[in-house]
């Protein structure tokens, strides 16, 4: 409205500004309080906002939003208000005022929106002379160095998430924002996201495509045998590893299958011989011995010529499955806390002695 009238959306207040005419005309016909003839002084930035931010504070506490807008543009632009106004080492607040101010203004919703107006915070306020400012920005950098340390697990667990619904291609997306271009990490999560889509189409109707930005099957092999020789972290390597097999196995190439799989295990049994004898040791001999004949019988379809010729040769340092079911009918009475797991075990080795009668 004119003349400095407005009416406030949210509150349905109407709103006069002081020493307007129809601010005047109200006083005269008293519907304003005596009260409000008082001359108004114009607020310095730092007394603007030491009646404002706590209120902000206050209502984003009680969860109003609008209480995160306000504190953010606070945070981003206190420091120009301040400069707009002249202050400066000569006629500096009182350190404690500032730092007040900082207590309530240095909250992660506010650094939210103030990092859309200043993607860094990099002042020099020893430069400007304005040495009561020194440290404004550390808050915010130090929340923004946390984000960006945790923006690649958050992605990741958004990428697991959209595989699970199926929507590979927004699921490479968010692998592609695990690391930069030449991060192994970044292709390893690519390489994750365009396996689980080519096993999926498996059980869809021919002719089903995946999203063209998507690796093929043979980039996928390509790019995990890249990443094996690789130092990655332990864990990096063992996706990367379950994954290439799982890769050779939708390729239908069983031969470097079986060999990449005996591969792997001899590193495990070289691992396990580190083990001090026990208990704990033969259960994780009986469950990696289990695991071998497993993963035989899963990846190796039943018309492969010499499948269950692999499975009865066993493995050097490996249980064969009678025997595997033996040690687990020992151990029942003396673990009983371990019951379900080793009854497990035997109905599996039943399974697998079974199928090779």
């Amino acid at each position: 409205m004119k003349d400095g009238t407005y009416v406030d959306g949210c509150s349905g207040k109407c709103c006069v500004t002081a020493g307007t005419a129809l601010w005047k005309k109200l006083l005269e016909m008293s519907v304003l309080p005596v009260s409000a003839k008082a001359e108004l002084r114009l607020l310095d930035p730092l007394e603007l906002a030491e009646q404002i931010v706590p209120l902000a504070s206050k209502a984003l506490a009680e969860g109003d939003k609008r209480g995160a807008d306000t504190l953010g543009h606070w945070y981003a632009f206190f420091p120009l208000l301040c400069v707009v106004e002249g202050l400066d080492d000569d006629n500096a607040p009182e350190p404690e005022r500032i730092q007040a101010l900082l207590r309530l203004l240095a909250v992660p919703e506010a650094f939210e929106v103030a990092g859309a107006y200043g993607k860094e915070m990099d002042f020099d306020f020893e430069e400007e002379e304005m040495s009561f400012l020194a440290g404004w920005e550390t808050p915010y950098n130090q929340w923004k160095e946390k984000q960006e340390s945790l923006f690649p697990e958050f992605c990741k667990r958004i990428m697991y998430k959209l595989i699970e619904k199926h929507d590979f291609a927004e699921a490479d997306r968010y692998a592609s924002l695990t690391g930069n271009e030449n991060d192994p990490s970044r292709l390893l999560h690519r390489c994750v996201v365009s396996f689980a889509c080519h096993q999926w189409l498996k059980a869809q109707e021919p002719g089903t495509l995946p999203p063209e930005r998507l690796l093929s099957l043979l980039e996928v092999k390509e790019g995990l045998e890249y990443l094996s020789g690789l130092p990655l972290t332990e864990q990096e390597l063992a996706t990367c590893r379950i994954y290439l097999l799982q890769t050779l196995v939708l390729l239908g190439d069983y031969p470097a299958t079986i060999e990449m799989q005996r591969s792997l295990f001899t590193e495990a049994i070289d691992k396990l011989e580190q083990y001090p004898e026990g208990e704990t040791k033969q259960i994780q001999q009986i469950a990696l011995s289990i695991s071998y004949y497993q993963m035989l019988y899963t990846n190796l379809p039943d018309d492969y010529p010499s499948k269950k010729e692999w499975m009865r040769k066993g493995f050097p340092g490996l249980m064969e499955l009678p025997g595997i079911k033996r040690i687990c009918g020992e151990l029942l009475p003396e673990m009983p806390q371990m019951a379900d797991t080793l009854q497990g075990y035997m109905e599996q080795c039943d399974v697998l002695i079974q199928y090779l009668k």
